[in-house]
């Protein structure tokens, strides 16, 4: 999604558009039809009325905020009806922009803007699917601000909207059959489970889900895994009473656009987030859903992430800053009441750095969450196998980092009471995790020892040299 400059916004079109076709643009923009005839289409240029359009029978019709100005339904709808085999390309001013907002705030008159869910709805009642997205960067437009305090502006109003920095915005949009939305179910909390291949992992998160103790519950794995083995890992879920489970196989390998594929098919009114690896209390859910009946907040924020501070030290109240300077923004701690959110797009920013901390940030900026510094709720796993060889193959390549840090965590080896706590604690979610301690225990034990062999070995090495 590329920025783009004014003059762009022409270049975008044409390339839209195509090569060799019948193009209507329903406005008077000479440079416009010029390049695009220059790619050999034949185009009818501002055409008097829709009987002009539906007369030249075009392949593509290009349009403008001024098309949808009276009433964008209505519009779209007798477009459909006059072209309806034709293409659309639509562009329009952004309502969320910086710009847009920082006008009004500046006390000028912003022009003439609409809201994208508010155009995509305009499409979709005249049966058009949008096929494509383009973004827009015009030059800005003085505001009387100093330059410091603009900038600031459009970064507060940015980390709100990332489309805050689109100016513009171009659909295209072909006629065909639109997905309908499911509809959310009350009291139903829907739990995105995204995962990679590990099945193991994914069954220690679905079995520890499983023992949750609010119902009714809608389980949806999306994961890189096959079929077969998906359903393998969902067996014990589908045969649970109470519980709908649903797998997705997904060849992404970005967790974002799993759960995203997964909110999609999502029908609850609350939805919570899982990563394969992740263990919750039977409570968590529950806990979360009372939370959020006891007040108007949208979401509920589970405690957690700040279970390892020393209890003088956690917050009584939730901050933004210090959830994003600790990086406590983990989206097994979610749960979201979608009735609440209005029109606000609960998505997660796919292939970008840190957007699941971007998507907290506009959530807490937004609805500020419900939360309480009670006992934590979450815990994560990984039962990845570790390799001996492999660990001290990368001891002898960084020899110095290797020292300090196996040493730090391998020369005093855990408390057996503790390794039985955790074992109990595991075994009451599901007793094959509590096994896959026991594995992990045993390979800890064989590095500490080639660990302190290896010692003995260097340091007699050392004696001989001398």
């Amino acid at each position: 999604m590329a920025a783009q400059t004014a003059q762009d916004l022409r270049t975008i079109v044409t390339r839209r558009v195509g090569v060799e076709r019948r193009v209507v643009v329903l406005a008077s923009d000479l440079a416009l039809v010029r390049a695009i005839e220059a790619n050999r289409c034949v185009v009818l240029a501002d055409p008097a009325s829709l009987d002009d359009v539906a007369t030249f029978r075009p392949d593509v019709v290009v349009a403008f905020d001024g098309f949808a100005l009276k009433d964008g339904g209505a519009a779209f709808r007798s477009l459909a009806q006059a072209a309806g085999q034709a293409e659309l390309v639509f562009s329009f001013a952004n309502a969320a922009s910086a710009s847009t907002l920082l006008s009004g705030l500046t006390g000028s008159t912003p022009p003439a803007t609409f809201a994208e869910p508010e155009v995509r709805r305009w499409l979709s009642s005249a049966g058009y699917v949008v096929s494509s997205r383009d973004v827009v960067v015009m030059p800005h437009r003085a505001t009387g601000l100093s330059a410091d305090t603009e900038a600031a502006l459009r970064q507060v109003l940015e980390q709100v909207n990332p489309d805050a920095a689109a100016d513009r915005l171009l659909l295209c949009a072909k006629r065909g059959t639109v997905a309908s939305t499911p509809d959310r179910t009350e009291g139903l909390v829907s739990v995105v489970v995204s995962s990679g291949s590990d099945e193991a992992l994914l069954t220690g998160t679905v079995s520890s889900l499983l023992n949750q103790q609010h119902r009714p519950l809608e389980l949806i794995v999306v994961a890189t895994l096959p079929l077969d083995r998906l359903d393998r890992a969902l067996e014990k879920a589908k045969a649970r009473s109470g519980v709908t489970a649903v797998g997705l196989t997904h060849t992404s390998s970005d967790s974002a656009a799993r759960t995203n594929a997964g909110l999609a098919a999502a029908q609850g009114q609350y939805v919570a987030f899982a990563e394969a690896g992740a263990l919750f209390s039977p409570m968590h859910l529950s806990g979360l859903v009372r939370r959020l009946a006891e007040g108007t907040q949208a979401w509920a924020l589970a405690s957690s992430a700040v279970s390892g501070q020393p209890a003088a030290e956690r917050p009584v109240a939730f901050s933004l800053a210090a959830w994003l300077e600790a990086g406590w923004v983990s989206r097994a701690e979610w749960l979201v009441d979608t009735s609440r959110l209005g029109p606000f797009a609960l998505t997660f920013p796919e292939a970008v750095e840190q957007g699941e901390a971007a998507l907290f940030t506009r959530l807490s900026l937004l609805f500020p969450p419900a939360w309480a510094n009670a006992a934590p709720t979450v815990e994560q796993l990984s039962l990845a196998p570790v390799s001996v060889p492999a660990l001290l193959e990368a001891t002898r390549a960084r020899p110095l980092r290797g020292l300090v840090t196996l040493e730090a965590l391998l020369t005093k080896p855990p408390p057996p009471e503790l390794e039985a706590l955790v074992k109990a604690r595991l075994d009451a979610v599901d007793p094959r995790l509590g096994q896959g301690v026991e594995r992990v225990a045993g390979v800890l034990k064989r590095v500490r020892s080639a660990w302190h062999d290896a010692r003995r070995d260097a340091e007699r090495e050392l004696a001989g040299k001398k």
